[in-house]
This record gives structure tokens, C-alpha cells and sequence, in this order.
């Protein structure tokens, strides 16, 4: 038997930290969105649990651990561990989603498979306690079991699904990633102007979310601790900017994304093809 699944990139189109734990992680308040940039991943019955890397262009997953440092692997074992699981699998993952780039590509392969194991290996459990699974493996992955538009609070792993919102958006990565630990040892606390979520999650929820409001609406905290480290990442989200779209990063980067209307991707392409970076012109995905 053998399953393949395609799973998405997401965005973060709101991040604020609102305080720090005492096990040293940051509680969050974010809302995530699906998009339609995808890895791949074929799962076959096997005797023990691997994972290799497909082709794909860009050099993607250059760099990419194929030993149980992977969180594909991880979640593998993670299963076969918790229900007692004799079989093995061998999984093949052709990787689209940049690493390091703030789009959770891990994330999302770690939840396919679980998703995919749980079929494959006929696997009885209440969604209750793969979510308890997948918060172990990392705070995006319970997001990715639903996917969709969410609320998301605690370090990643309390999810409150909402409206999904159709927008057309581009994503553009300077091609180098931003280490996510590297840019929360900056985060000072408390901060002076915090962000309040309820703006964009009530448009989000009326069916009113657009490019209009997004300028105002999204926000992202940890740019204040990214764009003067890594100016290609500012010189993204000006560009974008400047090509009339609400700009971003989304996550800890180094990706930003732009929301725009439909009838402004040529003059987007035009300017973007003046640089280096890789982009893709993606739409929202509904939950799975």
C-alpha cells in the first residue's frame, strides 16, 4: 500500500508575543493561513522507518537531516511508539517549501505524516491525542493537522479554526533562511505597543478580510527583530509594498508574502523579476 500527499506552506497574516514562559518559550498570538505552495510526500509499507529526498529544483532540501533529526521521522517514530505500531514505512519527500523561510514546510510534512500513518498503519485514535502528538513534535503542527485559517495561541499548539478568506497572494524568499531560535533570543518583554488581534480575526470571521484592510489588519512582531539584520528581507517587503500589495514576513522569515488584487500580478511579476529571489503566486487553502 502506498499513499501520497501533497501539503501546504502557511503564512502568519498576524504574530504578536504576549509574554514568556518559564520554560523559556514564547506564548503567541497568531493567525496562520494555508497557501497553495506544497511538499509532497509518498509513504510505503516497509520493515523499517526512512526517508529520502525526491528531486526538485531550486536546491531545495539541500541541508535537510535524513536521520531522526528530521521531524518527518520524528512523528514516524512518535506513532510507532504511542500505539505500538510493528510496521515500518519508507517516505519520500519531494520539497518545494524553502527551509528556514517562515512558511513551516517541517511542520507541514510532520503533520502529512501523521495523517498518512494513521491510514497506512490503521492507526485508532481520537484527533485529541494526535494533536497532544504533533504539539511534541513542534507548535505548527497541530495547525497543519486542519490547516485552513486559525487562531493560534500558547507556543503554536491551541488552534481555533476561523473563516477561511480567499486571497490571491505572492510569496518571494531571498533564498537563505533566518534561524528561528536566533531571532527569539532578541525579543524583549514587556513591549510598550502591543498588537491586538481582535481587528483582523473579526474582519477574518465577517468575510471581510482583503488587501485593503490587510495593510492595516496583519502585523508581525518579529520583524522589529529581523529587517535591520537581514536588509534583502526589507528590500522584499518594500517591493512588494511599492507594487500596491499589504507586504509581511511571515514567521521568524526570511519569506514575506504580499496580498494583492488579481489585476496587479503582471506589474508584481515585472518587478520582481528585476532581483534574485524565488516567489510563487499562491491562493488561501480551506481546511483539509
Amino acid at each position: 500500500m502506498k499513499l501520497t500527499i501533497k501539503t501546504p506552506a502557511k503564512i502568519n497574516l498576524f504574530l504578536e508575543i504576549t509574554g514568556r514562559r518559564p520554560d523559556g518559550y514564547h506564548n503567541l498570538e497568531s493567525i496562520m493561513q494555508t497557501v497553495s505552495l506544497y511538499d509532497e510526500l509518498d509513504f510505503e509499507l516497509s520493515d523499517s522507518i526512512s526517508i529520502s529526498l525526491a528531486p526538485c529544483g531550486r536546491g531545495q532540501g539541500e541541508g535537510l537531516p535524513l536521520d531522526d533529526n528530521n521531524i518527518v521521522i520524528k512523528a514516524a517514530k512518535s506513532l510507532k511508539e504511542n500505539f505500538n505500531i510493528q510496521k515500518g514505512v519508507k517516505i519520500t519527500l519531494k520539497k518545494n517549501i524553502p527551509l528556514g523561510a517562515g512558511l513551516g514546510g517541517g511542520s507541514s510534512d510532520a503533520a502529512a505524516a501523521i495523517k498518512a500513518l494513521v491510514k497506512l498503519w490503521d492507526i485508532k485514535a481520537e484527533k485529541e491525542k494526535l494533536n497532544k502528538i504533533a504539539a511534541k513534535l513542534g507548535a505548527d503542527v497541530p495547525f497543519f493537522l486542519t490547516g485552513g485559517a486559525a487562531l493560534c495561541e500558547g507556543i503554536g499548539e491551541i488552534v481555533t479554526p476561523l473563516r477561511n478568506s480567499a486571497l490571491s497572494l505572492v510569496l518571494a524568499n531571498p533564498g537563505f533562511g533566518v534561524p528561528t531560535p536566533s531571532v527569539y533570543k532578541k525579543v524583549k518583554l514587556p513591549f510598550t505597543n502591543t498588537q491586538k488581534i481582535d481587528k483582523i480575526k473579526n474582519l477574518i470571521n465577517e468575510g471581510s478580510f482583503n488587501v485593503d484592510n490587510a495593510k492595516e489588519a496583519c502585523f508581525n512582531r518579529l520583524e522589529d527583530f529581523v529587517l535591520n539584520d537581514y536588509p534583502e528581507i526589507k528590500k522584499i517587503k518594500d517591493v512588494l509594498a511599492s507594487s500596491d500589495c499589504a507586504s509581511f514576513m511571515s514567521g521568524s522569515g526570511a519569506t514575506v508574502f504580499g496580498i494583492y488584487q488579481s489585476e496587479d500580478r503582471e506589474k508584481i511579476e515585472t518587478e520582481l523579476k528585476k532581483y534574485s529571489w524565488s516567489y510563487w503566486f499562491v491562493e488561501t487553502l480551506p481546511s483539509f
